[in-house]
C-alpha cells in the first residue's frame, strides 16, 4: 500500500462516519478486515510514519488548547485524532498548527480519541488468527524526541486566556482562545 492508498482509507472511513471520530473507529476496523494481512501491516507502517512525525510540540500545544489539557497519552490520541481527519488537515497542521483552527468540529470534543493505533494489529490478529504479539514490527526509529520548541504550561494557559476569544467562530470562542496565537502557545 503507498500513501494515497492509506490516505484513501482514512479518507472513505471519516467519510462513512459522517466526520465523527469516535464512530469512524469502528468503520475503519471494518474496511481494515477487508484488507489482505500483508496491507493491514502496510496501512500500520504508514499510520505509524504519521504519527512519529507529529510528535511535535506546535502540535502538542494545539492539542493541550484544544482539549484543556494533554497528557503523554492524550497527545498519543491527538496525533491518531489528527491523522483520522485526513491528508489536508494532517498536512496542514504540521505546516502551522493554528491552521486546525479551522478544521476542529463540535463533535471532535477534545480531539483526544483512544484506538486509532490499535485497529490494524486488531484487524490482523482477526484475519491471520495469530497473537497480537506476533504483528511484524516497523523499522521505524523508536524513542524520539519530540520535535520544535518546547513551551511551558504556564505560558500555554496565560496565552490562551490573556488575550479574548477566538479558535474558530464557535469552537475556539466555546475554548477562550485569542486569535492570531499560535494557538496560544508561547515558545521559550
Amino acid at each position: 500500500m503507498d500513501k494515497a492508498g492509506f490516505w484513501s482509507i482514512i479518507d472513505k472511513s471519516r467519510n462513512a462516519a459522517g466526520g465523527d471520530p469516535y464512530e469512524q473507529l469502528g468503520t475503519l476496523g471494518e474496511l481494515l478486515r477487508e484488507l489482505s494481512p500483508d496491507e493491514i501491516v502496510s496501512f500500520d507502517y504508514h499510520l505509524s510514519a504519521y504519527h512519529a512525525r507529529a510528535y511535535h510540540w506546535d502540535l502538542w500545544g494545539a492539542a493541550y488548547i484544544i482539549g484543556g489539557g494533554c497528557s503523554d497519552d492524550g497527545f498519543m490520541d491527538f496525533r491518531g485524532w489528527l491523522i483520522s481527519r485526513g491528508e489536508k488537515v494532517y498536512e496542514s497542521a504540521m505546516a502551522n498548527a493554528d491552521s486546525l483552527a479551522e478544521f476542529v468540529e463540535e463533535h471532535d470534543d477534545d480531539c483526544q480519541v483512544e484506538g486509532y493505533q490499535y485497529l490494524a494489529s486488531e484487524a490482523w490478529e482477526e484475519k491471520t488468527g495469530k497473537p497480537s504479539e506476533d504483528f511484524p514490527e516497523h523499522d521505524l526509529p523508536n524513542g524520539r524526541e519530540v520535535e520544535g520548541t518546547r513551551w511551558e504550561e504556564e505560558d500555554t494557559c496565560a496565552c490562551a486566556h490573556a488575550q479574548g476569544k477566538a479558535f474558530s467562530p464557535a469552537r475556539y470562542t466555546t475554548l477562550g482562545l485569542r486569535a492570531n496565537s499560535p494557538l496560544g502557545v508561547s515558545a521559550r
